[in-house]
């Protein structure tokens, strides 16, 4: 069919159908292999207490009554927040399909977003391959599916462009003021981005100048005073708790070789850009003239200079690590496209077209080629998940009672489907034991803990008990296998009056918990990780 009988579709229709249609595709394969309704990454969880917090008692809190700063993406956990006003007294189960339906509509309205802005550089033609290619990416559908932010962030990456392509400073502003809290990566977007349109694009006169520096980064500054003086009420600390307990120390030296690893190792395993193939149409952009049309290239390569700065790279062979790098994948789409078309400039006219045609065939082809090998990762993940963390936390839920805490690793689905006061270990969810977790611990004495043993071990002792333990079938969410097991540990002899000193050692953990009398049903034995 000819771009003239697409056209009669209109291309908005045609690209929602192919984004539907790629999110169904991907949600029944991974329903062929028996797979729970769930998230593949506990992370996915934590970001559900949080939603179920401000639904609840109108802050985000991980403990009731609690206030802190372990949400990363404080704009997920809002929308998350609204899930819970429709149906926080729903079963979980319709929980988790508001949640994945909520995705699905991120990820068309990120497609039609790549149509637009594409389009509004180019001609509608490029628009529709671009938002096309955007739809029916199986890696951007499933991770739309996965209960994560990444096409909440690759959504307003793309508007911010967009907005600024149209000139329209105080909504490009808005757009991006709201990337930061999507995703932290994207302050650096929109420093890059708001310098970009005041100063290398800036209009003649003082006065205007002015006018769109303050349109474009005033939102952004605003919004961005008001988190840094609640985490500083919070916590006293200015940046997110994740950050001082995840930071990586990189040496400006090592930047550009991490760059081209994040290009060529992780996002080079999707489309279009699988094995690198989709990188020639980037030199197409140098035949461009309208300057606009480096905008959306430009916003993705601060997005991934901001993460390569401060987290160490994952593993593309896992959702894990590959998820983070993700919401650049449209504006990078849109970026080929427009290199394609760029290309196609410098042939003959009859052939100016084959480009983009080439690009069309190799990314559908990647496409198909990919869209079984990511169901099956993402029904993997949420299977790992469910046999251990979600089983852990509705353990926690039938056998520890209400006025009692727990202590866990894993912070998410222990917190969300125990429903109980719940210590975070590495103090992502509950900041102060980063900085005090000895008067912390003290504190708040705990039942049980939920711990890997990969990670760090109790101490021996013939007082302990071992009343749960798990280990996912052919785990898959990390490359450490050893980390599928997990167990909970509880103090049965302790004296009643008083709490017990448990230290928890090992590679990844080092810290000591205060552990109350309690004896839990079914006592095991604790096997030795492999």
């Amino acid at each position: 069919m000819s771009y003239g009988g697409l056209q009669k579709f209109g291309p908005k229709v045609l690209v929602a159908g192919f984004a539907v249609l790629t999110l169904l595709a991907v949600w029944f394969a991974e329903r062929t292999v028996d797979t729970p309704l769930g998230f593949p990454l506990d992370d996915a969880w934590i970001h559900m207490v949080y939603g179920r917090s401000l639904a609840q008692d109108g802050g985000l809190a991980y403990n009731p009554g609690e206030p802190t700063t372990g949400a990363t993406s404080l704009l997920w956990a809002v929308l998350l927040g609204a899930v819970h006003v429709v149906v926080g007294h729903a079963h979980v189960g319709t929980r988790i399909v508001a949640v994945l339906l909520l995705g699905g509509v991120l990820h068309v309205l990120t497609a039609l977003l790549a149509e637009n802005l594409t389009q509004r550089l180019a001609t509608p033609r490029v628009g529709l391959a671009a938002g096309v290619l955007v739809a029916l990416n199986p890696a951007m559908a499933g991770a739309a599916l996965s209960g994560m932010e990444v096409a909440l962030t690759a959504a307003l990456l793309l508007a911010g462009v967009r907005a600024l392509v149209l000139r329209s400073w105080l909504m490009a502003g808005a757009w991006l003021a709201l990337l930061p809290i999507a995703r932290p990566e994207g302050a650096l977007v929109a420093v890059a981005l708001v310098a970009w349109s005041t100063w290398l694009d800036r209009p003649i006169g003082a006065t205007n100048w002015l006018k769109r520096a303050l349109h474009l980064g005033g939102p952004a500054l605003a919004l961005g005073l008001l988190v840094i003086a609640r985490n500083l009420e919070t916590t006293h600390h200015p940046l997110p708790a994740t950050y001082y307990a995840k930071l990586a120390h990189i040496p400006w030296t090592e930047t550009p070789q991490r760059l081209w690893r994040a290009v060529h190792q992780v996002l080079g395993e999707t489309p279009p850009l699988w094995h690198g193939a989709g990188l020639i149409f980037l030199a197409g952009l140098g035949a461009r003239t309208q300057r606009l049309a480096l905008l959306p290239v430009l916003a993705a390569f601060a997005f991934l200079l901001g993460h390569v700065r401060v987290s160490e790279l994952g593993d593309p062979r896992v959702f894990y690590g590959l998820r983070y790098l993700l919401p650049i994948m449209p504006a990078l789409t849109v970026s080929l496209a427009l290199g394609a078309l760029g290309i196609g400039q410098w042939l003959p006219p009859r052939v100016q077209v084959v480009p983009l045609l080439l690009l069309l065939l190799t990314s559908l082809t990647q496409g198909a080629l990919t869209l079984l090998p990511v169901s099956e990762k993402l029904a993997s993940d949420t299977r790992n998940i469910d046999e251990v963390q979600c089983a852990a936390g509705r353990w926690i839920h039938e056998h520890v009672p209400v006025d009692r805490r727990v202590a866990t690793v894993d912070a998410g689905a222990v917190r969300y489907l125990g429903d109980r006061w719940t210590l975070d270990l590495l103090g992502l969810n509950t900041p102060m034991m980063l900085w005090h977790p000895d008067l912390y611990a003290r504190a708040y004495p705990i039942a049980a803990v939920v711990f890997m043993p990969e990670l760090g071990r109790p101490e021996a002792s013939p007082e302990l008990a071992v009343p749960w333990q798990a280990r996912a079938k052919n785990y898959r969410v990390t490359l450490n296998p050893a980390l599928a097991l997990q167990a909970v540990v509880t103090c049965p002899h302790a004296p009643d009056s008083q709490a017990r000193p448990l230290a928890l050692q090992g590679p990844g953990l080092h810290t000591l918990v205060w552990c109350q009398k309690f004896d839990a049903p079914a006592p095991g034995v604790l096997h030795e990780s492999p």
